[in-house]
C-alpha cells in the first residue's frame, strides 16, 4: 500500500487514491470522506493535532467495524475507509469544510453509538447498516431499484420486492433513486393506493424532493426521469406526522409498481374486515372436462381470471379426478403451485387459494390423471377483473388453442416447438438486482 505524507500545516484532505495510506503530521487536519466510482480501499493515520473526519450530506454508510482505537467504514458497496487512531479524531456528521459548513460534531464513542456499538477493549465489533446523512443526522436509507416481474415492473427497496414499511412519525427517511433501473420511475407517497393513478394525490406535508444538490418541486423532480435519464443525487425524503396512519408509495409515471405494499405509521394496526372467500365449484364431467361454476356462470374447462390479494375457495367434487393448480399445463403431481394454496390436488373438499401479490400472470388447473381436464388461470392485479369465468375458446393460450384459426381443440403439454429452451425440470431464473455504486 502506498503512503502519502501530509504537511505539518492544517491540511484539508479528500482521500481518493485506492490502496493508499494518508499519513497526517502535526497540523489540525480535516479528512472529507467521499465515495469513489471505482472500488477503493483507503487508510488514514493521524495521531497528532486536533483532527476531524467529515461525512458530508448524502454520505452513506453500509457497514462499520469498530476496534478500541480503529474504525473501518464501508461508505457504499465499493469504498472502504480504515481510520487508525480513530479515538483521537472528532467526527463531523454533515459538515463540509470546502463550503464552510459544520455539521453535528461527535466523539469517537458518540459516533459509533449512532450504530448501536461500543468500542471493545479487545478485538472488534461490527454491524451491517443502511444509513445516509441528511440534515446533519444519519437517517434510515431505502435504496430504490426496479425489476421486471411477471406482472410488470416493480419497485425493490433495499433489494426486497415491494415491501410494506413501518415508519415512525417525526423521523426522516431517505429514498435513494439514483440506480439506473429507477431512471424512469420517480417514487412518491400518497394516502391512496396507486396515488394519482387511482384518483389520489401525493401527500402535501413532510415530503421533499432533491436532485443535483438542490430541493425540487415534485414536477421538477419527475421531469428529470426518463428511460435514458442520468440521475444525479436524486432523493425523496419523507417525515410522517402523528396524524398519518396508512400510506402508500407509488410511481408517478406508472401504476401497480408497489403491488399491495403499505406504509404503516407508529405501528398502526388496521381494522381488518372479514372478507369471505369467493366460491368456485368444481365438478367432473366423466373424464373429459371439469365443469366449473362461479358467479352464476358455468362452463366446461373455462378460463379462470383471479386477482392478486383475493382468496378463492374451490369446492371440489370430482371423485377420481384430483384437481391441481400448477405452473405448467401437465398431468401428474409435479409443478404444483404452492404459494397461498391449501389442499392442492384434492378430489373432494375445499381447496383454498389466496393469490400472492407476486403470483405469475398465468397458471393452470389440471386433472392429475386425464389430459383433457385442464384449463388456464389468468392472474391480474386486484380491482382489474370482475368476472371469474370466461369461455376457454376466447383465449388462444387455453387448452382449446390449436395455434391457428379453426381446427379441433387438442390440449398441448410438455414442450412446444415455439420455445427456444425446454425446461424438463423445476428450474427457475434468479435475477440479481444491480447495485447503485
Amino acid at each position: 500500500m502506498a503512503t502519502i505524507n501530509l504537511s505539518e500545516n492544517n491540511d484539508v484532505i479528500i482521500p481518493t487514491n485506492d490502496d493508499t495510506t494518508y499519513r497526517g503530521l502535526k497540523g489540525n487536519d480535516t479528512y472529507i470522506l467521499v465515495s469513489q466510482e471505482n472500488s477503493s480501499s483507503i487508510s488514514v493515520v493521524d495521531t497528532e493535532g486536533e483532527n476531524v473526519i467529515q461525512l458530508p450530506e448524502w454520505s452513506k454508510i453500509k457497514s462499520i467495524v469498530v476496534a478500541k482505537t480503529a474504525l473501518k467504514i464501508t461508505c457504499d458497496d465499493m469504498t472502504v475507509f480504515t481510520i487508525n487512531g480513530a479515538d483521537k479524531f472528532s467526527y463531523d456528521v454533515g459538515g463540509n469544510i470546502t463550503s464552510n459548513s459544520i455539521g453535528s460534531i461527535k466523539t469517537f464513542t458518540e459516533f459509533v453509538d449512532i450504530f448501536e456499538l461500543t468500542p471493545p477493549s479487545t478485538g472488534t465489533v461490527n454491524k451491517s447498516t443502511n444509513k445516509i446523512v441528511y440534515e446533519d443526522t444519519f437517517r434510515v436509507l431505502y435504496e430504490v431499484k426496479v425489476q421486471e416481474e411477471d406482472n410488470g415492473n416493480k419497485y425493490y427497496l433495499n433489494n426486497e420486492l415491494s415491501p410494506s414499511l413501518s415508519l415512525k412519525s417525526g423521523e426522516k427517511y431517505v429514498f435513494d433513486l439514483n440506480d439506473a433501473s429507477a431512471s424512469n420511475h420517480p417514487l412518491s407517497i400518497s394516502e391512496t393506493k396507486n396515488g394519482i393513478h387511482a384518483d389520489g394525490s401525493t401527500v402535501t406535508d413532510g415530503i421533499k424532493f432533491y436532485a443535483k444538490g438542490y430541493e425540487k418541486t415534485e414536477t421538477e423532480f419527475s421531469s428529470l426521469f426518463s428511460p435514458e435519464g442520468n440521475l444525479e443525487n436524486a432523493f425523496m425524503v419523507f417525515e410522517p406526522s402523528e396524524d398519518d396512519t396508512v400510506l402508500y408509495y407509488y410511481c408517478l409515471f406508472h401504476d401497480g409498481m408497489a403491488n399491495d405494499a403499505k406504509i404503516l405509521i407508529d405501528n398502526y394496526v388496521e381494522e381488518v374486515k372479514e372478507v369471505l372467500p369467493t366460491a368456485i365449484k368444481v365438478q367432473s364431467n366423466s373424464s373429459s372436462d371439469y365443469t366449473i361454476t362461479s358467479q352464476s356462470l358455468s362452463d366446461a374447462d373455462p378460463i379462470l381470471t383471479l386477482e392478486r390479494g383475493k382468496t378463492y375457495e374451490f369446492d371440489v367434487s370430482s371423485p377420481g379426478h384430483p384437481f391441481w393448480i400448477k405452473t405448467e399445463q401437465i398431468n401428474g403431481t409435479s409443478d404444483g403451485y404452492s404459494q397461498g394454496i391449501t389442499n392442492n390436488g384434492i378430489s373432494n373438499g375445499k381447496l383454498t387459494f389466496t393469490v400472492p401479490s407476486d403470483a405469475p400472470s398465468k397458471l393452470y388447473y389440471s386433472c392429475q390423471i386425464h389430459s383433457g381436464m385442464t384449463g388456464v388461470i389468468n392472474i391480474v392485479d386486484k380491482g382489474m377483473n370482475e368476472t371469474i369465468i370466461s369461455s376457454s375458446s376466447s383465449d388462444s393460450g387455453g387448452s382449446n388453442d390449436t395455434g391457428s384459426s379453426g381446427g379441433s381443440a387438442t390440449p398441448s403439454y410438455g414442450y412446444n416447438v415455439d420455445l427456444d429452451v425446454f425446461n424438463g425440470y423445476d428450474q427457475g431464473v434468479i435475477f440479481t438486482p444491480s447495485f447503485d455504486m
